[in-house]
């Protein structure tokens, strides 16, 4: 036992004058992340492990023996600087050298790990919600439009089959998009796409419907009837009298009707709408559900127009929505950020997470001093718990053991008191620790 006290001892042992400049870059950066500045932290520890790369339990340098695990350490510098990624790469690292797993820094580092991957997650489903609102309201306004379309009679176009298509792979492209950025910007272009096809097939099945010719209806036949005159002999030796024989009826000409005449204001107004939908149909997913919107409202104002003044109308209202749409492009440039610089707020200091932290790392006494510190001013059960804890372990680290035992008896009996439910982890604390805590339990 005192064997493991003076290696542990001396993992956290400050540089010594002779020692390598790599075992001092490492010992700079182990009190770094304990004192919570990862910038430094990850400097020096990057510089150890340049020198250094492979971890070691027993490591001699020309001053002491020490455990040597600058991966782990440099993965919390990066997880607490915002580089998930790459704190789960060093984690990593450390697990495939396989010197951590024989320390007590291995169930430490297990909770690390499943922090980064709950925060990796995280990050990943925050950053695909604005491109999947993007792509659901672009497949929204692409299904309206399919319906405007099926309204005017436009699925037997190739336009309408090949939008019927896109739509479909859009769905396909969202469903399995996940937290994937990419899948949905793709899904929301190609729903836009779409969109702007089905609005194309229902112009064109109504040119083709305007350009039929209209049905002649048949006329009744007006021709005059047969009358048949029947014979009659007289006694009178008389000519007899030939019926008169009915006129041939005259051909009937049937005339077409008159061709409906375009106006120049309906021309006017048609072009003026079929201009708006191409400019609108140009624009980016945001504007799909209003492009089907203006596109609907148009068209039911052409097909209730009657005379020039309803055109005239329809074109003073399309070049109202175009002066509107130019005005939503120039708002939609970001104007010039002027940068200013805010201070920081003052972090509130965490003295039970500085104090848990000196005692992970190995600096009982500092533990200690922090934890006594804290129950001077606001005295908890976890307070007394982990100062119960670090007094034990220095107790078991020194040459009199059970003489200073007393200290983290009377601990564990002051957090006890307070919440009787306390217990401690097996994956952070020792066996002998967690048995000696339950042997106070059981004298309360």
């Amino acid at each position: 036992m005192r064997g493991v006290a003076i290696l542990l001892v001396l993992a956290i042992a400050l540089p010594l004058a002779a020692a390598e400049p790599w075992v001092d870059a490492y010992n700079k950066g182990v009190a770094a992340v304990n004192a919570s500045n990862y910038k430094l932290a990850a400097g020096e520890l990057q510089k150890a492990i340049a020198e250094m790369p492979s971890e070691a339990v027993g490591l001699r340098t020309r001053g002491a023996v020490i455990t040597y695990v600058p991966h782990f350490w440099l993965g919390i510098a990066k997880y607490n600087l915002g580089d998930v990624d790459g704190a789960l790469r060093e984690f990593d690292v450390s697990e495939k050298q396989g010197a951590i797993g024989r320390t007590e820094y291995y169930s430490t580092m297990k909770t690390w790990v499943a922090r980064a991957q709950t925060e990796k997650k995280r990050l990943a489903q925050n950053a695909a919600s604005g491109g999947r609102k993007a792509a659901a309201d672009a497949i929204n306004a692409a299904a309206l439009a399919q319906s405007d379309a099926l309204g005017a009679n436009a699925d037997r176009t190739d336009s309408y089959r090949s939008a019927t298509r896109m739509l479909q792979d859009a769905n396909a492209k969202f469903r399995q998009g996940g937290t994937d950025i990419e899948a949905y910007s793709e899904a929301a272009q190609i729903a836009t796409r779409a969109a702007a096809l089905y609005i194309a097939a229902a112009d064109e099945a109504r040119k083709q419907r305007a350009a039929r010719p209209p049905v002649v209806p048949k006329k009744k036949d007006d021709r005059p009837t047969e009358v048949v005159i029947p014979f009659v002999e007289t006694t009178t030796t008389a000519a007899k009298v030939e019926p008169p024989k009915p006129e041939p009826p005259k051909p009937v000409v049937v005339e077409p009707p008159p061709a409906d005449v375009i106006t120049k204001a309906e021309q006017d107004a048609v072009s003026a709408v079929q201009r708006y939908r191409r400019n609108l149909a140009s624009r980016t997913p945001e504007d799909g559900r209003r492009l089907v919107n203006d596109a609907v409202r148009l068209r039911r104002m052409l097909e209730a127009a009657k005379n020039d003044a309803d055109f005239r109308k329809i074109a003073q209202t399309v070049a109202e929505l175009e002066k509107d749409l130019e005005k939503r492009v120039a708002a939609s440039k970001p104007p010039p950020v002027e940068v200013v610089t805010v201070p920081a707020p003052a972090k509130a200091p965490n003295v039970l997470g500085d104090a848990w932290r000196a005692f992970a790392s190995g600096d009982f006494a500092a533990s200690e001093a922090l934890l006594t510190q804290l129950l001077g001013a606001r005295p908890t059960a976890e307070a007394y718990l982990l100062r119960g804890c670090a007094r034990y372990t220095r107790a078991m680290l020194s040459r009199t053991p059970d003489a200073q035992r007393s200290g983290a008896v009377d601990d564990f009996k002051a957090a006890l008191q307070q919440n009787r439910a306390l217990r401690l982890d097996s994956r952070a604390f020792s066996p002998k620790l967690i048995a000696f805590f339950e042997d106070v339990r059981r004298g309360l």
